[in-house]
């Protein structure tokens, strides 16, 4: 059965990097975003991971596993929210103490999809796949965007109804961002593989193809991960596909 948590007003967010954590030149994005958050009535707890990072990475696995289980088992912080994703996230879910979770919201997207992937399927605590802090430092966020609030306070039993933004974004310019910090520059297009009509009903679970792939077939035991290679994205399709997943791509979030 899966276990939706509940946002309350001014929660307490986690922010740690399980990921990649920021350089030192881009750290005024993160203050940014984390005054945006207080703003808005949110307080912080910010890990030193946030503020650290070793070549693809912003700490050795063990160092990030222990900074996140922190945060997941205190019942002081509502809500964990990554800073951004990154590369190497699957290093640390070995080292999740998943049967200690309590119940609360992460967010994010890339690479932390993996870990909302295997903190679902392993505790039955719902994750949200949307948007990463960062991307809530600008003056205002674009209507798609700033559906991360509305659907992390819906209560349970109620519903919430999303919809394709407009317009996505090719690539960043962290150094130029617009007032909702993304330039929505192209057009969102859906594209079927087919040309027949689909419809489908049900629970979403997804996340970037080339990470979500390496956890088929391992997160009951929790074996360590293989490491990720310049395999195609039609092996990747392969893998789900054989494990009886409906990949959702990473070209962008699935709330964009």
């Amino acid at each position: 059965m899966i276990k939706y948590p509940y946002l309350p007003d001014s929660a307490t967010i986690g922010i740690t990097a399980p990921s990649s954590g920021v350089r030192r030149e881009l750290e005024g994005i993160v203050k940014q975003a984390v005054e945006r958050m207080h703003l808005n009535g949110f307080r912080t707890v910010i890990g030193e991971t946030v503020w650290t990072q070793e070549k693809a990475k912003s700490a050795p696995a063990r160092i990030r596993a222990k900074e996140l289980n922190t945060m997941l088992q205190d019942e002081e912080i509502d809500f964990i929210f990554p800073p951004w994703g990154g590369e190497l996230l699957i290093e640390i879910l070995e080292h999740i103490d998943f049967e200690k979770v309590r119940p609360k919201w992460i967010l994010g997207y890339s690479d932390t999809s993996a870990l909302l992937l295997a903190l679902t399927l392993k505790t039955g605590i719902a994750t949200a796949h949307g948007t990463n802090l960062v991307d809530l430092r600008g003056e205002q966020s674009d209507p798609t965007t700033s559906m991360w609030l509305s659907v992390l306070q819906t209560e349970s039993g109620e519903a919430v109804t999303q919809y394709s933004s407009e317009h996505y974004q090719k690539k960043w310019q962290h150094d130029n961002p617009s007032p909702w910090v993304f330039h929505l520059t192209e057009p969102t297009e859906w594209k079927p593989t087919s040309d027949n009509p689909i419809e489908m009903k049900g629970r979403l679970l997804g996340g970037c193809i080339d990470v979500i792939r390496h956890l088929m077939g391992r997160l009951t035991g929790m074996s360590r991960p293989s490491k990720r290679n310049s395999s195609t994205m039609n092996q990747s399709f392969g893998t789900l596909r054989t494990a009886n997943f409906l990949p959702l791509t990473c070209a962008d979030r699935l709330f964009r």
